[in-house]
């Protein structure tokens, strides 16, 4: 099984949903916040989204991820065990940031190879595109921007075993 494939694949079957009920919330939005320990309605929801991606994939393939569930992604990645710690921007590795204003951060999962000046397509749940929040493919910079900074990176290509 080729597991960096089947995370983005299965993330980008939540491509385009929307934020359609206030700030951080819709049906689906709702949904993975109710499933999700510790977080509640209306709580941001990129790390959610992935936790939610993942719990999916282990029904699916009968697989165990050895990775917290969490729904702060700041706290997610220093729950992660060191071994999956990475400094390399590769495909299906996951991005954390931190924005500037506070302590709270944000989460990427990399699709594809950074170019000559650090820009990298990434997939996110809880970002906006144009007029639209909800769960898009973006652009990022391997530097941040003026509102995230870099925190780190974990690959989960190698995080999971058969049940």
């Amino acid at each position: 099984m080729d597991i960096i494939k089947e995370i983005i694949t299965q993330a980008r079957q939540f491509e385009g949903e929307t934020e359609t009920g206030g700030q951080n919330r819709s049906p689906f939005i709702d949904k993975i916040n109710i499933w999700m320990p510790l977080a509640e309605l209306g709580d941001p929801y990129c790390m959610t989204g992935i936790c939610y991606t993942l719990h999916l994939l282990e029904e699916q393939f009968l697989i165990k991820f050895d990775l917290p569930k969490h729904p702060g992604a700041i706290d997610f990645y220093e729950l992660a065990k060191p071994k999956y710690k990475t400094h390399l921007f590769e495909i299906g590795n996951l991005v954390f940031w931190k924005f500037k204003t506070g302590p709270h951060g944000h989460v990427s999962i990399i699709v594809g190879e950074p170019d000559e000046n650090g820009n990298f397509p990434a997939f996110e749940f809880n970002v906006v595109v144009g007029d639209e929040a909800g769960v898009f493919e973006t652009v990022r910079n391997t530097k941040g921007d003026s509102d995230l900074d870099f925190y780190g990176l974990l690959n989960i290509s190698t995080a999971w075993k058969a049940k």
